[in-house]
């Protein structure tokens, strides 16, 4: 069990609550500072390994209705803007100050990623209200997914001109074709959670009202495999996926190429790419 140490410093971040029916680890809408707090970044990981020791019983992830939205995605943009502004006219290519920084972010949430292909528990991934499509990543790395009637799924790539990020795209090609894949990320704008339920990107959409009783029958549905069955069941999947490492290096040189853009100029007047 993590200290008092590490959940002093995650605190800001997430909480975790250990139910009968499951681990519930909520994130907070400053979920994105774990990446530029570096002893954040190690609790985190010993949070993960803490719960990997925990089978039988489902984990669920649950985001709130702001913390991967667009507006906390602009934000983390401005700051790379405020980070690379002293460097400006002085003969300084400043592209690696944004792209050690999306690294960092990278290296927080590829790894979530990963462990998430491999933890022998069953995982859910809850989502709510206005979601950068990115994030969706995340959420087909769980097992499952289950989304508010509320949530939209915003693309906010095509107007800042930036590949998704957090391994979006190792995983949608998975789910609904190359082609399709393709759709979604270069014409999509906006998704609600209907039609990506209707893609098979979500397993279930409810009303927020029934959230928290649809999460608890979902964890009861696949808390019924041993931890040894979970893993063979996550191994075969993953054995049509493409090479981890790799894809995950081509991401992060992709989002350092966009960067080079200052794509945080385009959010210059301060709304959301997303706003009226």
């Amino acid at each position: 069990m993590l200290g008092e140490t590490e959940l002093s410093t995650l605190e800001p971040f997430l909480s975790v609550e250990r139910l009968e029916w499951a681990d519930l680890v909520r994130f907070r809408d400053d979920v994105f500072g774990i990446a530029q707090t570096p002893s954040a970044i190690e609790s985190f990981r010993r949070l993960l390994r803490e719960l990997a020791h925990h089978p039988g019983k489902a984990l669920v992830f649950c985001g709130t209705s702001r913390c991967f939205s667009p507006e906390r995605c602009s934000a983390l943009l401005r700051q790379l803007g405020d980070m690379q502004r002293p460097l400006e006219g002085r003969r300084v290519f400043t592209s690696p100050l944004a792209g050690f920084a999306m690294a960092r972010e990278e290296n927080v949430f590829g790894g979530l990623i990963r462990w998430l292909r491999s933890v022998s528990r069953p995982v859910i991934m809850v989502f709510q209200g206005d979601v950068s499509l990115a994030f969706l990543g995340i959420g087909l790395a769980c097992d499952l997914r289950i989304a508010t009637s509320d949530t939209v799924f915003h693309n906010q790539g095509r107007e800042l001109d930036m590949p998704p990020g957090t391994g979006l795209l190792y995983l949608l090609p998975a789910y609904v074709g190359l082609g399709r894949a393709g759709d979604i990320v270069m014409r999509t704008a906006r998704m609600s959670a209907q039609s990506a339920c209707e893609w098979g990107l979500l397993t279930e959409v409810v009303a927020p009202s029934e959230l928290d009783a649809a999460i608890q029958r979902m964890a009861a549905e696949v808390s019924c495999y041993s931890a040894e069955t979970v893993n063979t069941i996550k191994q075969m999947l993953n054995h049509s996926l493409p090479g981890f490492d790799a894809f995950f290096t081509m991401e992060t040189h992709g989002l350092d190429k966009a960067l080079r853009g200052k794509p945080w100029e385009k959010l210059a007047d301060g709304t959301s790419p997303d706003a009226p």
